[in-house]
């Protein structure tokens, strides 16, 4: 049997189509034909015009695919086992048409998971075996070789190739075989994202070569566009804030794809490419992924796993087909690209589906476990693959094994800084001298959607009224619509400013900001940055307990005590009462160098009468001190007060203004807390509650 010269099938096409023949015709050499060589050329073209194009494409693509070596075997060869790889589906049925006419085959397998019974390692093994003992040769083409195509015959494979993306080369020819043209430039990765199909639809016969290219051009520049997701309006990682973990993971991610650009890295040396993303609602995830894909240059293609099933009528096959188009669209990008598989949880855990469904979940399982195996792993691998879900403890323990998504992180809702910078990079060029820390902390607590929204809200208010956005545009997305009365307004407020007030001129610590927002229990709050947490001296420790206690004594100035300052855990009497009987029980700062035990323990001692005696009396003398603070700076608290009532939030800077204080300096990193409440010793870096409960 003779191996064909490429232009051999161009001249005998009308014979092979006449006679259906399995002859050897590929095409011969597939170099561009000599340009001055006009006959031959429309000789060439017009043998073309019997073949799709689809068909024609997948005979370059193998014919370039192939080494010599593989052509001659193929030629010389008797029982040759060949399996062919195609990037997806729609290339099964042009790669089978192009290999029967590079020789007869015994048997062609082409499968791409379409079939449950069929599509499978196990099925027609026996069939392959005795065809290839009796000198039969078997082609097996397959979207995934190693997980639908029979086992003997890849274990049994004289030829393995894998058609990928067309090259500009291959492209070039196509289209001067199709249309009788060569195209004066072909750019590479011209047809990248491109399915078989799309390609043929752009390349016409009877078209003009410039044509063509140009028709594949907009058709890839749509795809890129669709991958891309409007990537404009996220930010590069490294300006992101709140992200955490999956910030350094990214970000050590595109450091080495761009290493791997400059040629000083293999893609395959880039490991833990795969992650799970988990977290609430609006805390990221599917953003994360936008900003990943613009932060390394890489298409994006986004899916929803519950569209899988949502889309398909739940019908098996169709699942089936879904989840392999996901992926194929993905590996069609014809380089590293990022695949987000939202919603991941939507595929159920195996290990507690009912019994009455697993015959239809297993299946459906397993097809997703070997897509995603077949996605991540192997030496043409070029994917990164990003699965989000607001369940992690709802996953099949198998998604998350080494080797799929393999690393799981979690995204946690932004800190008080965090909401700040987030506040600012969706406020843009609004607002831009105003401190949004005191803001961010009264939405402690929101997600990073959340805050976007918050920032869309204040634009749209502004834009309604036809002027620049103003504070209380932001703030009245972020805090609830007041409904106290003036004097619960300023009652609140001159408790906090008491707070505010002895924090800086005590010492104590460094106010960041000041809220007559009611969140919660607490109807204020005053936030400060401690000078020490990790020790604290005497003196040091009963101007904090000063400073916790100086709230109450406004109360006491200016009207009634009430139990705004007690009641609960977190209340100013309790954080208070717990630093006296950590001072007298548990560090060895108040006369005693007994150690009673920790703090939790101490507090139990105050059942013993003569420690209660202890603690009370301390706590008495330095509520004296409060109070002698308030009625020495009763008129600075007051104007404090009046003006927090103006602006229901305050920051640091604004505060210590209208103190007239020097700023007492930086803390311990991180130590922001509110004050009233702290745990003393190392403790005293956890944040504590400190509002009052007004109202």
């Amino acid at each position: 049997m003779s191996f064909k010269k490429p232009r051999t099938i161009l001249r005998d096409h009308a014979r092979v189509a006449a006679h259906q023949t399995h002859d050897l015709d590929v095409f011969e050499g597939l170099p561009d034909a000599p340009e001055a060589d006009a006959g031959r050329e429309r000789s060439l073209a017009a043998a073309a015009q019997h073949l799709p194009v689809t068909t024609i494409l997948a005979t370059v693509m193998a014919f370039e695919a192939l080494s010599a070596r593989d052509r001659r075997r193929i030629e010389r060869g008797r029982g040759i086992a060949v399996v062919v790889g195609v990037p997806a589906a729609d290339w099964l049925t042009p790669v089978e048409d192009a290999m029967s006419r590079l020789r007869s085959w015994g048997r062609i397998f082409k499968r791409s998971g379409e079939s449950r019974t069929n599509d499978k390692p196990e099925a027609g093994n026996d069939v392959t075996a005795e065809l290839l003992a009796d000198g039969s040769s078997v082609l097996g083409v397959s979207t995934a070789p190693e997980r639908y195509l029979p086992s003997a015959l890849m274990a049994a494979a004289d030829v393995r190739v894998t058609l990928g993306i067309p090259s500009a080369k291959a492209i070039r020819t196509v289209i001067r075989l199709a249309t009788g043209r060569s195209p004066r430039s072909v750019s590479a990765g011209l047809a990248a994202g491109l399915t078989a199909t799309e390609i043929a639809a752009c390349i016409r016969k009877g078209s003009g070569a410039a044509a063509c290219v140009r028709r594949l051009e907009a058709a890839s520049a749509s795809k890129r566009a669709d991958a891309d997701q409007g990537l404009d309006d996220v930010p590069l990682l490294a300006d992101c804030l709140g992200y955490g973990e999956a910030q350094a993971w990214g970000l050590r991610l595109v450091a080495a794809i761009e290493e791997h650009r400059r040629g000083e890295r293999p893609w395959s040396s880039i490991e833990n490419r795969n992650i799970l993303l988990s977290g609430d609602a609006g805390t990221g995830k599917t953003r994360f992924a936008r900003i990943l894909a613009k932060s390394a240059g890489l298409p994006l293609i986004a899916t929803s796993v519950s569209s899988w099933f949502a889309s398909t009528g739940g019908y098996l096959h169709d699942i089936c087909k879904a989840v392999d188009a996901a992926f194929a669209r993905a590996s069609a990008q014809g380089g590293p690209a990022i695949l987000l598989l939202d919603e991941i949880d939507s595929v159920p855990n195996r290990a507690t589906v009912d019994n009455r469904y697993r015959d239809y979940w297993v299946p459906v399982v397993s097809h997703i476990l070997l897509a995603l195996d077949s996605a991540v792993s192997g030496g043409n691998s070029r994917l990164i693959v990003i699965g989000a879900t607001n369940f992690p403890d709802r996953l099949d323990e198998a998604l998350v094994r080494p080797g799929r998504l393999d690393k799981a992180v979690h995204i946690p809702r932004p800190d008080i800084s965090a909401i700040a910078g987030i506040l600012r990079q969706h406020l843009r060029e609004a607002l831009p001298a105003e401190d949004l820390l005191p803001l961010a902390a009264i939405g402690q607590g929101a997600t990073g959607a959340e805050v976007a929204g918050w920032a869309r809200g204040a634009r749209m208010l502004a834009r309604e009224a036809g002027r620049e956005m103003v504070l209380g545009d932001l703030l009245g997305q972020i805090a609830p619509p007041e409904t106290r009365s003036p004097a619960q307004l300023l009652a609140v407020a001159r408790h906090e400013a008491a707070h505010a007030t002895a924090t800086e001129l005590l010492q104590v610590g460094t106010v960041t900001n000041l809220s007559l927002v009611s969140r919660g229990a607490f109807a204020g709050r005053t936030s400060a940055r401690l000078r020490e947490t990790l020790s604290m001296s005497a003196a040091e420790l009963d101007a904090l307990i000063v400073s916790t206690l100086a709230g109450r004594a406004a109360d006491e100035h200016w009207g009634r005590v009430t139990s705004g300052s007690a009641g609960r855990a977190g209340s100013d009497l309790a954080v208070a009462t717990s630093l006296v009987v950590g001072k007298h029980g548990t560090w060895g700062l108040g006369g005693s160098l007994l150690y009673r035990g920790d703090q939790a323990a101490a507090t139990n001692l105050l059942k013993d009468p003569a420690f209660r005696k202890t603690c009370e009396a301390d706590l008495d003398r330095l509520y004296g001190r409060a109070r002698d603070f308030l009625n020495r700076h009763a008129g600075l608290v007051d104007r404090l007060a009046h003006r927090l009532v103006e602006r229901r939030v305050m920051g640091g800077d604004e505060v210590r203004s209208l103190i007239g204080a020097q700023a007492s300096g930086a803390g311990d990193e991180g130590a922001v807390v509110a004050v009233g409440g702290v745990h003393a010793g190392r403790e005293l870096a956890a944040a504590f509650e400190g509002g009052s409960r007004h109202g």
